[in-house]
């Protein structure tokens, strides 16, 4: 009845508020793509990037914004029914951004990032009760640059945030772990010699996370796969499609051993989509297609079981950029239209919380301003399913950061 009463509310948004719907031949995981009202906090930039849902009527988006000359952190809540802009804290006086959030209930959330005084980047690191956002010590690594890029929660007390590390020359692995009184700096190995940053990570317990991104050795990048046993990170092979970039983007694991990942590829000037999966002994690249002719690449993923999954991004043809939306069966993947409202469009992060009801996250450009994007993501007529909780992070389908 939830999920029925949330279709609803959408579809009469659409109407009333000029929301754009599209939809395929049913039989996909979703064959429909809606775009429901979202607040703007700036005068000029106003981009969300993560979203993490716990339920059909609680979630919570972050980004930046700005509101004057420096970019400043944003956050919304979805209660069901619309999204407000709920008050930030910022940590710098040049910039502070979240890019992304983690969720283990509506009251408690994880949001990381960074902030900037002067020329130097550090992590920041915010939690959510439910009432307010407040900001909470988080350690550095490096003394020009200390970047957070994911943040995935199996508990208020287990997190494990993901990112890189600059002193001097070239970027390093950056991997913190909450114990629930203080984040610290765990060892974390790197593959390349002018490169190593990792983009997202996902745990399915406080023992068992993988973490995704890419390693450069001279001008070739390639993708980076990192596994977390309980003692130490390690690096396990993963394949490349292209000659000269292969990055992962997002992970989405529902098992130790059932994982996607997303990303793209690039040979020659194009850039295609890259879905990886893993079984728990290799990881393996699935054919994937791609809407444009310039680029198409895919910036997150996120799964119910290992043959139901979302991931979003964007494609381009010509000098326009439009929202893109691919579904997992299992089998293979597949596109549904998805509308573009601006000049440039992008969906950033997706979260499920059951087969057929996501939220994906972004911002459209109108040509003067960014402003937010978010799409309602389901089943116009979806079929009865048994909708499986997985403990788990934008990353199991509610936590996903």
């Amino acid at each position: 009845m939830v999920r029925r009463a949330v279709l609803a509310m959408f579809a009469v948004l659409a109407i009333v508020l000029g929301g754009v719907v599209v939809s395929t031949p049913a039989g996909a995981v979703v064959d429909s793509a809606t775009i429901v009202p979202s607040p703007n906090a700036g005068i000029s930039n106003d981009r969300v990037v993560s979203v993490s849902c716990v339920s059909a009527t609680e979630c919570v988006a972050v980004g930046r914004t700005n509101t004057g000359p420096a970019m400043e952190t944003l956050a919304m809540v979805w209660d069901g029914t619309e999204w407000s802009i709920v008050q930030s804290p910022n940590g710098g006086t040049t910039f502070d951004v979240l890019r992304s959030v983690s969720c283990v209930s509506a009251t408690e959330c994880v949001a990381v990032g960074r902030t900037s005084t002067g020329s130097t980047e550090a992590t920041l690191v915010t939690v959510w009760d439910g009432t307010e956002w407040s900001i909470v010590q988080s350690p550095n690594a490096g003394t020009e640059i200390d970047r957070l890029e994911s943040v995935s929660c199996v508990s208020a007390s287990e997190c494990v945030a993901v990112g890189y590390t600059e002193t001097g020359g070239a970027a390093e692995t950056l991997v913190m772990m909450w114990n629930g009184s203080l984040w610290s700096i765990v060892p974390s190995p790197n593959a390349g010699t002018s490169a190593d940053e990792l983009f997202s990570v996902s745990c399915v317990s406080a023992t068992e996370c993988v973490a995704v991104g890419l390693t450069e050795t001279g001008s070739t990048e390639a993708t980076l796969v990192m596994v977390w046993n309980g003692t130490e990170w390690s690096i396990v092979p993963s394949p490349n499609a292209g000659t000269e970039i292969d990055r992962l983007e997002s992970v989405s694991c529902v098992s130790a051993s059932e994982c996607v990942a997303v990303g793209l590829t690039e040979t020659g000037s194009t850039e295609a989509t890259l879905v990886m999966v893993w079984n728990g002994t290799e990881w393996s690249i699935v054919p994937s297609p791609n809407a444009g002719t310039e680029i198409d690449r895919l910036e997150s993923v996120s799964c119910v079981s290992a043959s139901e999954c979302v991931a979003v991004g964007l494609t381009e043809t010509g000098s326009t950029e439009a929202t893109l939306v691919m579904v997992w069966n299992g089998t293979e993947w597949s596109i549904v239209p998805s509308p573009t409202t601006g000049y440039d469009d992008r969906l950033t992060s997706v979260s499920c919380v059951s087969v057929s009801e996501c939220v994906a996250v972004g911002y459209t450009y109108t040509g003067s301003v960014y402003e937010t994007l978010v799409l309602s993501l389901t089943d116009l007529e979806p079929t009865p399913t048994t909708t499986t909780t997985v403990a788990s992070d934008q990353v199991a389908p509610a936590f996903t950061g």
